[in-house]
């Protein structure tokens, strides 16, 4: 419940009758929202500051001669609103008339249709019949190809200037420009030049019509032939919130979900435009296995029982501590801690990973600062430019602390001088370090040395993987264990790992996940061509396939449900999106059924929600995260 303080503090204003309270300095038309009426607007949008150009959103105000816009409206004390007096439909319908006077009939053919605001706003204020007897209309180049992401169609365009703000206040970099006065203004790019932004992606998003589309999805589909799932964009740690579109079990466009505290509504064209690699056709759809030296396909059943029984050999003849096991940080957190469990408790090797190079010195210090949390920093130190290499959406983030909130954003290299950093620091106030997980050691001694000096610093490392955290919290690792609990035998790193596998030390690898961080290693072709055994579950065919004892269909980030947590520590739900095309079990349920055939029990279904339950038990810190909240650690952990 709020204090008297903050109520007191609330503006008082009626809108079509309704009664509504918001704080002081609201635009009219978050208030009318808040109020549960809705005003069309085509030039305002939640991350933009308003510009009331499009005219859409006039209403009355009571006491003022005039109709008001109400993007650009602040309420005040006792304000009267009205949206839907006779003035203000007669003025919609006659700016929806002005609006289609010149635009095209393209309807049937534009990748807007089904959900085209100027579509819909003509359906629902405008007017059922044109009294222009104007039948040749203005013309432009159609389609014009702006880069090779993005078209433009000039006559679709109605200048809402959305696309012109968005590169001003978002991104910085002015690609997008209005050209020519008046009547003859139109939208374009700088002297025609193709677009460079790595953020264009969000250009055809934020366009009200058809005026900007994407290539990729050019004439792919409509809008009611699309499944819409809510998931997490897969290309790298930062967890951007992406809504993802199939038809036909085939992924067909990835479009942002606004979070806040995360994406702040924008994605990154690397992660928008990847998804095309998930429909990738040379996928392993059958489970195989080696049978007097030939690979056939068998049944689930006995893939599992010939991989565990394999296992067992091993471990019978060379111990325990000759099996390595490797995973992927693009697992989920479920699959991540069941095959951790599985490797130290069930095959009883310390041997794990889920990363090639070693990883040592990590703890949750090196994550205490979030993404948001830099916008209340009073300035922000930036190690190399790793961090927005990995995480490119990082870089809005920075824009915006810098250029709206007016923050100190200091840019150091790699290999600096802490001391020199931390005298160019206020003098006082919070300070966030963000250093790429390879300069964590140097984070963590500038905030050391900010913190003798009498500033408060905390560091936010960004990490190389869409999971990459969550293998680290719950100890894919064979240094830590799940919570980076101390071990007392601590096992191979990846490298290590496949090394001992060359020189015959390791005799049996399990490899579970898409492997891309060993595939392109040379040393990871020779240990799975050495080892007795290997037992691999992967949804592609490639190297770890082709070398496969016992060969197990895997899954893609797109067809599981679980967990995996960003950079920062927030636990965010992944959902399936399209179906395989096998009827086999998850990933998680083929390390279920593994640990049985290996005669132990996981205790609980091999489903995301009760293994979730299991993890949490395990990492307290993971308790009641699965909102998408950020693991709660404490201080020293």
């Amino acid at each position: 419940m709020a204090d008297a303080s903050t109520v007191a503090e609330l503006v008082n204003i009626s809108v079509d009758g309704r009664p509504v309270e918001v704080p002081p300095g609201t635009l009219v038309w978050d208030a009318c929202e808040k109020a549960g009426i809705f005003v069309p607007v085509y030039c305002a949008h939640k991350k933009l500051e308003p510009v009331a150009v499009c005219r859409m959103c006039l209403v009355e105000v009571e006491g003022l001669p005039k109709l008001q816009p109400a993007c650009a409206t602040r309420v005040a004390p006792g304000m009267v609103v009205r949206t839907q007096t006779e003035q203000v439909r007669k003025f919609r319908d006659g700016n929806l008339e002005f609006l289609l006077l010149n635009h095209p009939l393209d309807c049937p053919v534009c990748d807007r249709g089904g959900e085209c605001d100027l579509q819909d706003f003509t359906q629902r204020y405008g007017p059922g019949r044109a009294r222009s007897s104007i039948t040749e209309k203005v013309h432009f180049d159609k389609a014009v190809k702006l880069s090779d992401k993005i078209m433009l169609d000039q006559e679709r365009c109605i200048l809402c200037w959305r696309c012109v703000r968005y590169y001003e206040e978002i991104t910085g970099e002015r690609e997008i420009v209005l050209q020519e006065r008046g009547v003859h203004t139109v939208v374009d790019s700088f002297e025609r030049q193709p677009l460079q932004s790595q953020f264009q992606g969000n250009l055809p998003e934020i366009c009200p019509v058809g005026a900007l589309t994407h290539r990729q999805y050019r004439f792919r589909a409509r809008p009611w032939d699309l499944r819409r799932t809510a998931s997490v964009c897969s290309h790298c740690s930062y967890g951007c919130n992406i809504f993802v579109d199939a038809r036909e079990e085939q992924i067909a466009r990835y479009a942002s979900n606004d979070n806040p505290e995360v994406d702040d509504s924008w994605l990154c064209d690397q992660g928008r435009y990847g998804f095309p690699e998930l429909n990738r056709p040379e996928r392993v759809i059958n489970p195989e296995a080696r049978v007097g030296g030939l690979r056939q396909a068998v049944s689930y059943q006995d893939a599992v029982a010939r991989a565990a029984g394999a296992l067992l050999r091993v471990r019978g003849d060379h111990g325990g501590t000759s099996v390595g096991v490797l995973g992927s940080p693009r697992m989920t957190n479920e699959e991540a801690f069941v095959l951790q469990w599985l490797a130290r408790e069930v095959i009883a090797t310390p041997h794990v990973d889920h990363r090639y190079e070693p990883l040592e010195g990590i703890s949750p210090e090196q994550f205490r600062l979030g993404i948001a949390e830099l916008e209340g920093c009073d300035a922000v130190v930036v190690i190399g430019d790793r961090p927005e290499r990995l995480s490119p959406v990082l870089t809005l983030r920075l824009y915006k602390v810098a250029n709206k909130l007016g923050r100190q954003i200091l840019r150091v290299p790699e290999t600096f001088s802490a001391a020199q950093v931390v005298k160019q620091l206020p003098a006082a106030g919070r300070i966030g370090i963000v250093a790429a997980q390879a300069d964590r050691a140097a984070a963590m001694g500038l905030r050391a040395k900010a913190g003798s000096a009498g500033r408060e610093a905390a560091v936010l490392t960004i990490t190389e993987a869409v999971n990459s955290r969550g293998c680290q919290d719950l100890g894919l690792l064979p240094n830590v264990g799940p919570g980076y609990r101390s071990l007392e035998h601590s096992g191979l790193f990846g490298r290590q790992l496949l090394e001992a596998a060359v020189a015959g030390q390791i005799k049996a690898l399990l490899v579970v996940g898409d492997g891309a961080d060993f595939e392109a290693e040379g040393l990871f072709h020779e240990a799975l061509a050495k080892v007795d055994v290997a037992v691999v579950v992967t949804a592609w065919q490639g190297v770890a396939s082709r070398a496969a004892t016992v060969l197990l269909p895997g899954r893609t980030i797109a067809e599981k449900a679980g967990t995996v947590t960003n950079t920062e520590g927030r636990v965010q739900r992944v959902r399936t999106a399209v179906e395989p095309k096998f009827t086999f079990p998850s990933d998680l349920r083929i390390l279920g059924d593994l640990a049985a055939g290996l005669g132990s029990d996981l205790g609980v279904q091999a489903l995301a929600a009760p293994v979730f339950e299991l993890l949490a038990a395990a990492v307290p810190a993971y308790r009641g995260c699965q909102a998408g909240l950020r693991a709660h650690w404490e201080p020293g952990s």
